[in-house]
């Protein structure tokens, strides 16, 4: 893929990744904002008795490294957790517990760091050193019945020091609640600021007590020389300051995350779908022209609205229209030049817009002062009645059932080309679109393909292209690939078939499929017009015209916007001259020839 197709994609979910980007933008930001503060105590312990001893053997101080190691998982496990829990009476479980805290070895040391991080600061320094004391306990030793004995004394004033701090600790909870609160008279916020003083000064000096009393217990414990045992080097103190929030740098995180899962999406869906969406897959897909493209306009229930042509003259999708009839008539072209009079306008499925696009098609060539006849040879969902506000009682599937109903049809020769061309003159409405005639598709048949390969529709066609004399013949067939009906007149009439896709919804498999039909039955397709074409589909340097090459653009008095006709200025003598277009415009003859008498075909 190149990279002005991914530069493309950006731009057609430009509105998808900028609503990701701020739904994780925001929830990241509402959640760092309402995140209770986070305190962080550390307790650092030895393995090994190392340092404990005068001239500690390299072996010893090698050992006490790599058995850090494995108390470092040790701390993690059941027992020491499930231990810290009991001794705190911490309101979660040995589970929650273990995603409080981590560990930390510093390089080349047998030095072991347990950092807490909690949102009570009291609390987060006594998990740290419970922890450290549950791990200094489930440590093994080498002990007389003696040193058990003095083991066994320091546990319990250790005990007596832990409840100590556990009631100190309360305590300081309960003045911090205190403070807290907004009814505080100044003598009375001063008192327990003393008091919150005298409290830290004696929790401090018991938790030293406790660490003396461990150290003591952890060298009787090395008394018997091994090196597998624990002291507490640096008890936790009660952190004072809470950790810095990354609120910008979370949300700038989460923002860039959510915009790149919305792209991943993105692409995703656009390598899933298989339609044609840009301009610029047409010629090599189809191997045809791109006649040109039109934005999507009106309200795709209603009908009141997609004459646009000759309801906003100005827009800039009638500029589009007229850039297709240009194009149209450049590449349209017979063996001596002239200009191809009858086209098929078909789709490769239903509801892509190629009986809007067969009607705006016709305003734009009637508006350049060619005689033009659209027919509706769609008898399955007939829509161009709908557009021109016409009746559909009379039309097309009438003629080929010979069921005229008000024409006076007694005795006729239905493949006689004059009696055609008198049926022609009674059916065939105006529109107010002056040069514009309509022929609607008439009550629907139960045969239409059927229909479309009798003699009597050979005998209209001849009549229309030979003796009538429109300029220009556009027929309005039912969708290629449903039912051959397109492929019945295409080969009846000798047209160019003018292809109809919508972008965003014709399928590739479906357009290449339709252009090799047509192709198979040597039908010429004159080239493609994309329909729905929305702007942020549109190649860069390609296509971009019909959307903005226009706007803003002035038209001079010559433009007449009641009839939605181009006008040439008027001479010296007050005529108008034949619109400049026509001279691009075969005709079948000289003059054209009065219609014959009705009562010479009875």
């Amino acid at each position: 893929m190149e990279l002005r197709a991914y530069f493309r994609i950006v731009r057609r979910w430009a509105w998808l990744i900028a609503i990701a980007a701020a739904v994780a933008g925001a929830i990241t930001f509402s959640r760092s904002r309402t995140q209770p503060a986070q305190y962080q105590a550390s307790a650092t312990v030895q393995v090994g008795s190392a340092l404990t001893l005068t001239d500690p053997s390299t072996t010893l101080i090698q050992t006490g490294v790599l058995l850090a190691q494995n108390y470092a998982e040790i701390v993690k496990t059941y027992p020491v957790l499930k231990g810290t829990v009991d001794a705190l009476q911490l309101p979660f479980s040995p589970e929650a517990l273990k995603g409080l805290f981590g560990t930390r070895l510093i390089a080349n040391t047998s030095l072991m760091v347990i950092t807490v991080t909690y949102t009570e600061p009291v609390l987060a320094a006594d998990i740290a050193n419970t922890l450290a004391q549950q791990l200094v306990e489930n440590s093994p030793t080498n002990l007389s019945r003696e040193q058990q004995e003095q083991a066994r004394l320091l546990n319990d004033e250790m005990k007596r020091a832990q409840t100590q701090l556990n009631n100190t600790r309360g305590e300081l909870e309960q003045v911090d609640q205190k403070l807290r609160t907004q009814t505080l008279t100044e003598a009375e916020y001063a008192e327990l600021v003393k008091r919150r003083d005298e409290l830290s000064v004696r929790y401090n000096l018991t938790q030293s007590n406790f660490a003396q009393l461990s150290t003591a217990l952890v060298n009787l414990r090395a008394q018997g020389g091994t090196a597998n045992v624990i002291t507490i080097i640096e008890e936790a103190l009660v952190p004072t300051e809470p950790l810095p929030t990354a609120t910008f740098s979370s949300t700038l995180l989460s923002v860039l995350a959510g915009a790149v899962i919305a792209l991943g999406g993105a692409l995703v869906v656009e390598y899933l779908n298989d339609s044609v969406r840009s301009p610029s897959e047409v010629q090599p897909l189809l191997g045809v022209s791109l006649l040109g493209t039109v934005a999507p306009f009106g309200q795709r229930s209603t009908y009141k609205d997609k004459l646009i042509v000759w309801l906003k003259p100005r827009s800039t999708i009638t500029e589009a229209y007229r850039a297709i009839r240009v194009n149209l008539m450049h590449v349209s072209r017979d063996e001596t030049g002239e200009m191809r009079h009858v086209y098929v306008v078909t789709s490769p499925s239903p509801s892509e817009g190629k009986s809007v696009t067969a009607a705006n098609l016709a305003v734009t060539f009637a508006s350049t002062g060619m005689q033009v006849l659209l027919i509706d040879a769609d008898m399955r969902r007939p829509t161009q009645h709908l557009l021109f506000d016409q009746q559909n009682n009379l039309g097309l599937s009438n003629i080929l059932t010979s069921s005229l109903g008000m024409v006076d049809t007694s005795n006729p020769d239905t493949t006689d080309p004059d009696y055609m061309r008198v049926l022609l003159n009674n059916l065939v409405k105006k529109t107010e679109i002056p040069g514009l005639d309509l022929i609607p598709s008439g009550p629907s048949p139960t045969n239409p393909a059927e229909l479309l390969g009798t003699v009597q529709m050979q005998a209209l066609v001849r009549a229309i292209t030979e003796q009538i004399k429109y300029d220009l013949v556009i027929f309005d067939t039912p969708p290629v690939l449903t039912v051959s009906d397109t492929s019945i007149l295409a080969n009846l009439t000798s047209a160019e078939v003018i292809l109809v896709i919508n972008s965003g919804r014709t399928r590739r498999a479906s357009a290449a499929r339709a252009v090799q039909q047509l192709s198979n039955l040597s039908m010429p397709v004159a080239g493609v017009i994309m329909n729905r074409l929305h702007p942020r589909d549109v190649d860069a340097g390609y296509g971009g015209y019909y959307y903005y090459g226009y706007y803003g653009y002035g038209y001079g008095s010559g433009y007449s916007p009641r009839r939605g006709t181009e006008m040439l200025p008027p001479s010296a003598n007050g005529e108008r001259p034949v619109p400049a277009l026509s001279q691009y415009v075969r005709r079948r003859g000289e003059e054209d020839a009065p219609p014959p008498d009705q009562s010479a075909l009875n």
